[in-house]
């Protein structure tokens, strides 16, 4: 059975959960779903192998809003060759086509319970409290990994909000985990936890060791990378590459962060500079490449100096659009070469139009399905358009 360790999640999916406005909580059910549940279960009406295509296809009496290039997961289908993961090809309002291995399963599907939901990345929920507001979560596959977790904490906890109008979830890496309370803290810092004052979508793309979290917040709108995971890492037996970034500051009082405040109209500091290359600012290896206790910095090392930029588009005397697939350097404190960043694609020019579109069979990039997201990329969101273009590889595999 084909494997999709790499996977793409968005807020238009069918089922997809909202960040939410002001209630605590949202955060951690989305990151759950996404993570290790799976979302957007609906019952398939109809499902059997169209020939002329190549694919199964579904039939949704009722409609549904399964994306094209996502990975779904059907269950409860006699032949069993229909059940498991598959990735969407194309879609209808009521029908959805997917690949399936091994080409015709000699019969249609048929099932008392034929389902079809959005199938998770694949991590696993170690802990969880009680009322389903924090929990740890790792890759699930810690062999191919190391010891740190990622612990978040989305309880109305006191400081979660504030005078600055942002609302904020608690994340740290930890270690030496025995309960949801017992454990040991690598660091600890903050996620935005709401989707207050923006439109709401979000993208998560990842594989079974990192991920990438696009939530859009604030009056700007704008969506900024968050991620949690680990490296390639160049380092034999390496137990400690996992990398975190955060939001700017722990105080959700913070006063130069008025999340209510949009382009131009001060106090708007509430972004990361994720995209930017050669800066350190808010991010945390778990611990240096030596193994020893103490985090260090890390940053990307890129040819221009920030996602996006560089060269015209197109590029006149060609015509032509250009893109590095080349993995990304990752350098710690000290200068030394930690390992590659997974799953990314370094375009050398921003398209605001090709902001969250996916493109397949790039002439250089046969094959593969890429999909470009133009987040934000500086701290301050005083000047209108700080975004960059990012690409990401929807098909990996990355590693």
């Amino acid at each position: 059975m084909a494997e999709y360790k790499v996977k793409w999640f968005a807020s238009e999916m069918q089922g997809a959960p909202s960040l939410g406005d002001t209630a605590d909580g949202a955060l951690v059910a989305l990151l759950k779903a996404v993570l290790a549940t799976g979302f957007g279960t609906l019952t398939i009406n109809a499902l059997s192998f169209d020939a002329a295509k190549g694919w199964a296809v579904a039939t949704f009496s009722g409609g549904h809003a399964y994306l094209q290039d996502s990975v779904i997961q059907v269950d409860g289908v006699s032949p069993a060759a229909y059940n498991g993961e598959h990735r969407v090809m194309q879609v209808s309002s009521t029908q959805v086509w997917f690949e399936i291995d091994g080409g015709n399963p000699g019969a249609a599907g048929s099932g008392a319970a034929m389902t079809m939901k959005v199938a998770p990345l694949g991590w696993t929920i170690t802990h969880e409290s009680g009322d389903g507001k924090i929990f740890i979560v790792r890759p699930t596959n810690v062999n191919e990994s190391g010891n740190v977790s990622l612990r978040i904490d989305n309880t109305a906890f006191s400081g979660w909000t504030g005078t600055s109008n942002a609302y904020l979830a608690k994340v740290a890496m930890v270690e030496d985990v025995v309960d949801i309370n017992t454990y040991t803290s690598i660091i600890d810092a903050r996620w935005p936890a709401t989707k207050r004052y923006s439109n709401g979508r979000w993208d998560l793309i990842g594989d079974s060791q990192i991920f990438y979290f696009l939530p859009a917040y604030a009056t700007a709108n704008y969506q900024f990378i968050y991620n949690f995971g680990y490296l390639k890492s160049v380092r034999p037996g390496d137990r400690y590459h996992a990398v975190l970034n955060w939001y700017p500051s722990l105080s959700a009082s913070d006063a130069v962060r008025m999340w209510a405040n949009g382009s131009g109209n001060g106090n708007t500091g509430y972004g990361n500079p994720w995209p930017a290359f050669d800066n350190t600012s808010y991010k945390a290896l778990a611990r240096p490449y030596h193994q020893l206790f103490g985090t260090t910095a890390w940053w990307q090392k890129g040819l221009f100096g920030v996602f996006g930029a560089g060269l015209a588009l197109p590029n006149g005397p060609d015509n032509g659009f250009y893109l590095s697939p080349d993995p990304i350097m990752v350098m710690e404190s000290g200068g030394h070469l930690r390992g590659y960043q997974p799953g990314l694609l370094v375009p050398y020019a921003t398209q605001l139009s090709w902001d969250r579109k996916n493109f397949k069979d790039l002439p250089a990039l046969p094959g593969k399905i890429v999909r470009f997201i133009c987040p934000g990329y500086s701290e301050n969101q005083n000047t209108p358009n700080l975004r960059s273009m990012v690409g990401f590889d929807l098909t990996g595999p990355w590693r």
